[in-house]
């Protein structure tokens, strides 16, 4: 989670494993550290439970 105007240094995004992006529509243009970070959160727990369930069967 970098700075809004610079992103990530380029080192720091080198050592990491995925890099996301939030695109931002509408009147927001920026999220607070903790608001991306729920955001990711959720869809990573969200993405987890579906595969899940699509592997248990009925």
């Amino acid at each position: 989670l970098g700075a809004e105007e610079k992103g990530l240094r380029r080192l720091t995004r080198e050592t990491c494993d995925v890099l996301a992006r939030l695109s931002m529509h509408g009147a927001v243009s920026s999220l607070n550290v903790s608001v991306a970070a729920g955001v990711c959160l959720y869809e990573a727990r969200r993405q987890r439970t579906s595969r899940v369930a699509l592997q248990t069967p009925a």
